[in-house]
């Protein structure tokens, strides 16, 4: 039988709520015939319904793959269920539980019966089942409302009044008292520093933010300190309305923005504004091709960092080098922790960036080249190639076909990112940048790991 996807959700709230999904989670990876995909992060949400004095449940959501028909895995959940304990005939309706798993969808199959409804049937209407779920598959077509799962989330959210509720703040100090406010009470803040010009991998980062935090504040500030090319740093989209639009149907806490001179006094004063060493990570790369820019985006994140002082910041895998940065400006500070998500990417593979929207029709058609040069490699790798020399020629000779006109296609060791390897890889990521047009691009694949989002 050809494997099918399904999407399971999870919650918990009886004793260690942590525990009990991560467990399940662990069993259903054991599982014959099933393999996980990814998992969501855990959101915790009241319970909706039932006895009052519940205590608030943990949420989430996975994706598998199964060669078992659908009412055999729907046994395998209910089999979980009870060794966590749930006794589904006696228990209060609604009522608390160590362990729930609903068969959210199994492939596109649609049924009606007794003990089994696919798609489930209130999925729809639940804010705590899509929130998670828009973690991972935000452009799911829901087949009920015909919304994809962030448009329909963004509607509950807004029936709900969860949505349009955005604090703005116009400038820094503003953000740092707001902060302060929000640690004063006891809630941690999550945050995600931006340029702007939002799209759904930001949002993405946002959603995580939430899930692991009581608020999630963003920044929008296109930083002058890290672009090298004036034009380039002219050119870049601004849409500051559309962002916040964007932020309050996520339910995003605060957005805040600002000029250099209210980031930097010194710059006010016309002094130079004193930037910081990036770090061993900057070297190479785009630290060969943009001269200057790691120590922008250390010197702008060290001072947003100084700000807000999260408890945690989310940044996206895209622009892994800049990660790595970030993560050691983190170490010299001592907050916050750095929460590296996914790239999120388009259909086609596309990793999404603001820069995407600058490219012509043409060039937007080429664009997905790059992340078809990217798998082709981990194809490679997980063949047997180990050759970082065999792998960069690979993915070069793949951009060369689309016409492409690339800046660097290496492949590094994440683990000592700074050398250039000479020897068979047991660790490999394969970073490119490339021009399209007036369009600069990046992007980046760890070559052993299962990131999902292989052009279709």
């Amino acid at each position: 039988m050809t494997p099918v996807t399904v999407w399971v959700a999870l919650g918990s709230n009886l004793g260690e709520r942590r525990a009990n999904l991560d467990g399940a989670v662990e069993a259903l990876c054991s599982a014959d015939e099933v393999e996980v995909v990814r998992v969501s992060p855990w959101f915790e949400t009241s319970a909706e319904g039932g006895p009052s004095g519940q205590p608030p449940f943990l949420n989430g959501c996975l994706e598998a793959r199964t060669t078992l028909a659908p009412r055999t895995f729907l046994w395998l959940l209910q089999r979980l269920e009870t060794q966590y304990g749930r006794e589904r005939a006696r228990e209060v309706r609604h009522g608390p539980r160590a362990l729930d798993l609903d068969l959210l969808f199994y492939g596109e199959l649609e049924l009606d019966s007794p003990e089994l409804v696919l798609p489930h049937p209130r999925l729809e209407e639940r804010v705590f089942v899509l929130e998670p779920l828009c973690t991972l598959a935000p452009e799911l077509v829901l087949p009920r409302c015909g919304r994809k799962v962030r448009e329909r989330l963004a509607e509950l959210r807004a029936a709900l009044g969860g949505a349009g509720t955005l604090e703005r703040c116009a400038e820094p100090e503003a953000a740092r008292r707001w902060c302060a406010e929000q640690r004063a009470q006891g809630l941690r803040v999550g945050f995600v520093p931006t340029m702007g010009a939002l799209h759904e991998g930001h949002l993405a980062l946002v959603r995580h933010a939430l899930a692991e935090n009581e608020r999630a504040c963003v920044s929008v500030f296109v930083n002058p300190l890290q672009f090298d090319d004036p034009r380039d740093y002219e050119r870049y989209p601004r849409a500051l309305e559309d962002d916040a639009r964007l932020l309050a149907s996520v339910g995003c806490s605060m957005l805040f923005t600002g000029r250099l001179e209210q980031f930097f006094p010194e710059h006010a004063r016309g002094e130079p504004v004193p930037l910081r060493a990036p770090g061993p990570a900057a070297e190479g790369l785009e630290g060969a091709f943009r001269p200057g820019h790691f120590a922008g985006v250390a010197t702008i994140c060290a001072r947003l960092f100084e700000l807000v002082r999260p408890a945690r910041a989310y940044f996206g895998a895209k622009d892994f080098q800049q990660c790595l940065v970030v993560q050691h400006l983190a170490r010299a500070l001592g907050f916050p922790e750095i929460v590296v998500c996914a790239t999120a990417r388009e259909a086609d593979g596309l990793a999404r960036s603001s820069r995407n929207q600058l490219l012509t029709p043409a060039e937007r058609s080429q664009a997905p080249a790059l992340a078809r040069a990217l798998f082709a490699a981990r194809a490679a790798w997980r063949a047997g190639a180990r050759d970082p020399a065999r792998l960069e020629a690979l993915l070069r000779a793949e951009l060369a076909r689309s016409g492409i006109q690339v800046e660097y296609a290496e492949v590094r060791d994440p683990e000592r990112f700074s050398e250039r390897p000479r020897e068979p890889l047991v660790r490999a990521r394969a970073l490119l940048a490339a021009r399209l047009g007036r369009v600069r691009l990046i992007d980046n694949l760890d070559l052993a790991a299962d990131e999902p989002g292989e052009p279709m």
